[in-house]
């Protein structure tokens, strides 16, 4: 298995366990555009974590948080958004 791949499969299931945790997350917070879900956010701040652990491992300076919500910008009104969303984050590990 390629290395981005399996940068992508451990992304996504850093993704999935935040979003199990969704109903733990009911409020509104601020976001990039405005009010969003905190949910939302709490994920996007992981994905960032997750990167950025990554990123560290590869020798890498961290990613800011634009590439993340780039990525996620991409990943929108696909079926299979959490795997899109995934994807383009393990993109930024290897940059």
């Amino acid at each position: 298995m390629s290395s981005l791949r399996a940068s992508a499969d451990s992304l996504l299931a850093a993704l999935t366990t935040a979003q199990q945790q969704r109903d733990q997350r009911p409020n509104l917070v601020d976001g990039p555009d405005g009010l969003e879900c905190e949910w939302a956010a709490f994920e996007r701040s992981t994905m960032h974590k997750a990167v950025n652990a990554a990123r560290s491992e590869n020798g890498l300076s961290p990613a800011p948080v634009e590439a993340i919500i780039n990525a996620e910008l991409q990943a929108v009104g696909h079926s299979d958004y959490s795997r899109k969303f995934a994807s383009y984050c393990a993109e930024l590990t290897a940059k």
